[in-house]
Parts: C-alpha cells; sequence; structure tokens
C-alpha cells in the first residue's frame, strides 16, 4: 500500500477516534461512560511518581507551549517556503490551521474540568495536539533515510508530552489521548490530501507513465539546456 493511502488510512481512523472520545465526554465531562473509571485509575497512578517526574512534565510544558510551538512551525514554513516545498507548506499550514481550530472550539463546547480544578479547557489537550501535529508533520518531511528514526522521535515526543500532561494533573488521560490523536490525524490528513490532489492535477507522461514520485516535491521540471 502507497504512502498516501497509509496516511489516509491512518487519519480516518484516528479522527474516529477523536470522534468517539469527543462524543463519550460530550455526554458526561466530570465522569464519562467507558472512560472514567480508566481516567481515575491513571491520575492516582501517575500522582503517586517520585518528584523528578513532575520536574521534566514543567520541562515539556514549557518546550510545548505556544511560545515555542508557534515559533517553531513558522519557521519550518519558512524554510519550506525558500526551498520551494510548495505542496509540503500547504500541508504544513492546512494541519496547523485545522488542529487549532478544532480544538479551540472543542474546549469551551465540552467545558470538561481540568483534574486540578482548575478550568474547564481540559478536552482535548492543547499541548498533545500540537506536539503530535508538528511531530507526525516533521517525521511526514524526513527524507527516506532518516524516515525511521523520524518516526522514532515523533512517537516518543507525542508520548512523553502527553504523559507529561497528567503527571501534572492538569489533563485527564483521556483528554491526551484524544489531543495526540487530532494533532496526528490533521497532519496524516492534510499530507495525504495534497499528495492525492497532486496525483490527480498532473499529466502523466508522453510515454503513459507515472508522474514522478515524491508527494512533496512541486511537479515543475527542473530547467535544462535547449535540445
Amino acid at each position: 500500500m502507497e504512502r498516501r493511502a497509509v496516511a489516509a488510512w491512518a487519519a480516518i481512523a484516528l479522527a474516529g477516534l477523536v470522534a468517539a472520545l469527543t462524543v463519550l465526554v460530550a455526554v458526561r465531562p466530570a465522569d464519562p461512560p467507558l472512560l472514567g473509571a480508566a481516567d481515575r485509575w491513571w491520575r492516582d497512578v501517575v500522582l503517586a511518581w517520585p518528584g523528578w517526574a513532575e520536574a521534566a512534565s514543567r520541562g515539556l510544558k514549557a518546550v510545548g507551549s505556544g511560545a515555542v510551538m508557534v515559533p517553531l512551525r513558522l519557521l519550518v514554513g519558512a524554510l519550506l517556503l525558500v526551498r520551494r516545498r510548495h505542496r509540503a507548506l500547504g500541508a504544513w499550514i492546512l494541519a496547523w490551521a485545522a488542529a487549532d481550530a478544532i480544538t479551540a472550539g472543542l474546549k469551551p463546547a465540552i467545558a470538561r474540568m481540568r483534574p486540578d480544578g482548575t478550568e474547564a479547557t481540559a478536552f482535548p489537550s492543547g499541548h498533545a495536539k500540537s506536539a503530535a501535529q508538528v511531530a507526525v508533520g516533521l517525521a511526514l518531511l524526513a527524507p527516506r533515510r532518516w524516515r525511521t528514526a523520524a518516526w522514532a522521535l515523533a512517537l516518543g515526543w507525542v508520548a512523553a508530552m502527553a504523559l507529561s500532561r497528567t503527571v501534572l494533573d492538569e489533563h485527564w488521560l483521556s483528554d491526551v489521548v484524544a489531543g495526540s490523536a487530532l494533532g496526528a490525524a490533521c497532519a496524516l490528513g492534510a499530507w495525504a490530501a495534497l499528495a492525492a490532489g497532486r496525483e490527480a492535477t498532473t499529466p502523466r507522461g508522453a510515454g503513459g507513465g507515472a508522474p514522478p514520485r515524491g508527494p512533496w516535491r512541486d511537479p515543475s521540471p527542473a530547467p535544462g539546456p535547449s535540445p
């Protein structure tokens, strides 16, 4: 199965997970059916962890904040623009905008109280969403030779950020699962959509073959000498 198809199906599956979690939490935010017991159990587990786990989680919270994530996203976008990777840039912006817009709509609509009782903005986790959108987006941009390492780092970063939010008692387990799935779904869906768009709009070669591989590259041929 081609990478575009894998990305599309993964995005659909993750979006379905987000939808299911959203419905369950919306039914009863304080104690969602099928989720409440797991949320409370996980909270009891992580709150018993040693002090170094909390210190590390506070560091991850700072790195995952908008003060870091927004400039990082802008930097990646600028580099893609300079390198004329226009489709990659479009996918990057689309994933960023979609993930942030959905999160901004769900937080007040669900109005779930954080486990520490400070705010009713727990669902979904914004930190987890941003970590997943950025990490998965960067993994999709990685060259083939670095792809395995990029995905390993991306998954590790997403898991660490999600875990840190529960260690600080600022999110329930279902909040961070939903946020991570949302960010990843947006990154994968944007990549798959633009890759499929290129395949549909790029003409086939004169010999009837498929267009050149590499969905992140623009189809414009490199200039060369006239025959």
